[in-house]
């Protein structure tokens, strides 16, 4: 009876790769993504600044109304390469992101970060210094990492859609 199993299921796999035409070749599945014109890639991820500085609120709409969220980096990689996009728009830059104290004074929230803590602050940040320092940045004057600043002042802001991938299967040999 045992035999009989083994035998049925090499059969039954010999005839679906003969009908469907396939032999024992390697395959790779690959992926391949993209973004619009002026957003940037990074993994499967577009990234872009506004083209204009808003204060923090304003910011975040700006981004929805580029069809996309203000970013809040979730790696170190992914905050080195805004850091590296950044000096491309602006050499001395000053860049929101979606990070805020603003419901409790000390309790820092990134977007889709769930109760984590921010990466990477500045060398003395978060600090308050200069009264209600309630959103994040990220600037060239604090070693391209994060510090708190007042959400009323004027900068642009790191935006970040998914991007459009495409799923594919590569054979590598016969």
């Amino acid at each position: 009876m045992y035999l009989f199993k083994v035998f049925g299921i090499v059969a039954i796999t010999s005839v679906s790769n003969a009908q469907l035409g396939s032999s024992p070749c390697l395959s790779r599945l690959t992926v391949e993504c993209s973004c619009p014109p002026q957003w940037q890639l990074w993994g499967k991820a577009c990234y872009r600044l506004t083209p204009a500085s808003h204060i923090w609120d304003d910011a975040k709409s700006a981004c929805r109304d580029l069809d996309g969220k203000m970013a809040a980096p979730q790696s170190l990689e992914e905050m080195n390469f805004m850091t590296e996009m950044a000096p491309k728009v602006d050499n001395r830059f000053s860049v929101w992101i979606a990070c805020n104290d603003k419901e409790e004074e000390g309790t820092w929230e990134c977007d889709n970060q769930e109760g984590r803590e921010p990466l990477v602050w500045d060398d003395g940040q978060p600090n308050n210094n200069y009264g209600d320092q309630n959103c994040a940045r990220m600037a060239s004057v604090h070693h391209d990492r994060m510090d708190d600043y007042g959400c009323d002042y004027r900068f642009t802001a790191f935006c970040v859609r998914r991007a459009a991938c495409t799923h594919g299967l590569t054979q590598l040999r016969h």
